[in-house]
C-alpha cells in the first residue's frame, strides 16, 4: 500500500498542492493553485529523502535559475522558486498534454509533423543558446506537447534545465558543479562525443542531441540503439551515422535534409552547426515534401527505451571506453575528440560468399592433384609389371 503524501493539501510559499501529477528520481510534481487566482501551476518539489544532498539542491537551483532567464514560447515558463522548511521548489506553468516520449511510444510521427516540432524545439533551444545556456539533456522526455485549437495543433515546450550549463559562469569557476571531478552527466542515447569524453563542451553538444532527436522523429529509431550503455557510448564516439532511408525504407527524404542531420551529428563539434539557430536556419529551406512516406508499415518491435535515462558516467568508465577503441585506430588521450575512423575499421558486415568460393576452389585443386598423383602411381605400377 502506498503511504499517504504528506505534502498533499499543504501550502508551500502560497502554492497549495492539490494533486500529485508526476514523480521522478529527484522530485515530485504537483498541480497547485494560489489564492484569488484561476491559473493552475505545476510545482516541482525536491524529494524529501534527497533534500540533504547538496548536488541535488544545486541542480534544482540551477534549473530555477536557468528558467528564470528563459522567457520563450517554446520553453516552459517559470513562475517562482525558493527554499522553505518543506524543501526546495520550482513553480512553473501548468501544461496539459503529453511528453514527446509518450507520443513516440504510441507510434511513429508523420514526417511533416516531425519537421514542424523540430523547428519549434530549435526555436526554444536557440533562445537558450543566445543566453549562453546549454541544456545538456535534450531528449523526447524533456519536450512537452500541448494540443491547441490553432495551427500548429501541437505546440512544443522544452522542459528540465536541471543539467544546464551556464557558459558565462561555469567556464570561469566551479560554481554549480553537479558531480565530482572526472565524472560527466547526460543521457547516453543523446550524448555528444565530447560530452561522453569529458571535454569542455558548449552549445554544439545540444546541436548533436537535436540531430539525434530529428533522426529519431523521422525514422522512428535512434541512430544508435544498443541495450548496453558501453556499446551505446562507443557508437557515439566511433560508429558512422546510418542513412535514414535505409533505417526506414518507406521514407523518401531530400538528400539535402539528410545532409543537415548528418552535419548536426558530426563527431567533431567544429563540423556541426555553430548553435541551434544555425540548424534552425538550415531547416527553413525545406517544405513538408522534404520527407514523406511512400507506404505505411506497422512498427514490428516495441520502441527501445535503452539509454534514455540521465546518468552519471565515471572517469573509470570513460577510461574503459577509450581503452577499447576499435582495432586500427591510433591512440588518443582521454578527453580529446575521437579521430575519424580509418575506412573499413568499423565495418560489421562480413562478406561470407567470397571466402567460401575461395575455399571451394582450393578443395577442388587438392582433389585434382590427388587424382593425378594416384593415376601416375597406377601407371608406374603397370609399367613395372610389363618389364618383368
Amino acid at each position: 500500500m502506498t503511504p499517504p503524501d504528506a505534502l498533499l493539501g499543504h501550502t508551500l510559499d502560497g502554492y497549495t498542492l492539490v494533486e500529485r501529477i508526476g514523480a521522478g528520481a529527484t522530485g515530485v510534481v504537483y498541480r497547485a493553485t494560489r489564492p484569488n487566482e484561476s491559473r493552475l501551476y505545476a510545482v516541482k518539489v525536491l524529494n524529501e529523502a534527497l533534500g540533504h544532498i547538496q548536488s541535488l539542491r544545486r541542480r534544482f537551483e540551477r534549473e530555477a535559475r536557468a528558467l528564470s532567464r528563459l522567457t520563450h514560447e517554446h520553453i516552459v515558463d517559470i513562475a517562482d522558486f525558493g527554499v522553505v522548511d518543506e524543501g526546495v521548489y520550482i513553480a512553473m506553468e501548468h501544461l496539459s498534454g503529453d511528453t514527446l516520449e509518450d507520443r513516440l511510444q504510441e507510434g511513429p510521427l508523420d514526417p511533416p509533423l516531425a519537421l514542424s516540432l523540430m523547428r519549434q524545439i530549435l526555436e526554444g533551444l536557440a533562445f537558450a543558446h543566445d543566453q549562453q545556456i546549454v541544456h545538456r539533456d535534450l531528449k523526447p522526455a524533456n519536450v512537452f506537447l500541448v494540443e491547441r485549437d490553432e495551427e500548429p495543433r501541437l505546440w512544443a515546450k522544452i522542459l528540465d534545465f536541471g543539467l544546464a550549463k551556464f557558459l558565462s559562469v561555469d567556464e570561469l569557476s566551479q560554481e554549480g558543479t553537479l558531480t565530482r571531478k572526472g565524472r560527466v552527466v547526460g543521457t547516453p542515447a543523446y550524448m555528444a562525443p565530447e560530452q561522453i569524453t569529458g571535454v569542455s563542451l558548449d552549445v554544439r553538444a545540444d546541436v548533436y542531441a537535436a540531430g539525434v532527436l530529428l533522426f529519431e522523429l523521422l525514422t522512428d529509431r535512434r541512430p544508435f540503439d544498443y541495450d548496453r550503455r558501453s556499446q551505446l557510448l562507443r557508437a557515439h564516439l566511433f560508429e558512422p551515422i546510418p542513412k535514414m532511408s535505409e533505417v526506414r525504407p518507406e521514407l523518401r527524404i531530400d538528400p539535402r535534409l539528410e545532409d543537415v542531420v548528418r552535419r548536426a551529428l558530426a563527431k567533431d563539434p567544429a563540423e556541426r552547426f555553430a548553435d541551434a539557430r544555425g540548424m534552425l536556419e538550415a531547416l527553413a529551406a525545406f517544405d513538408a515534401d522534404a520527407a514523406r512516406l511512400v507506404s505505411r508499415r506497422r512498427r514490428v518491435a516495441e520502441r527501445s527505451r535503452s539509454g534514455t535515462t540521465s546518468v552519471v558516467i565515471s572517469a573509470e568508465e570513460r577510461a574503459e571506453l577509450s581503452s577499447s577503441e576499435p582495432a586500427g585506430l591510433p591512440p588518443r588521450p582521454l578527453g580529446s575528440l575521437p579521430p575519424a575512423p580509418p575506412p573499413g575499421v568499423l565495418d560489421t558486415v562480413v562478406d561470407l560468399p567470397q571466402p567460401r568460393a575461395a575455399t571451394g576452389w582450393a578443395s577442388a585443386a587438392v582433389w585434382a592433384f590427388g587424382l593425378v598423383s594416384f593415376g601416375a602411381l597406377l601407371a608406374l605400377a603397370y609399367y613395372a609389371t610389363t618389364l618383368r
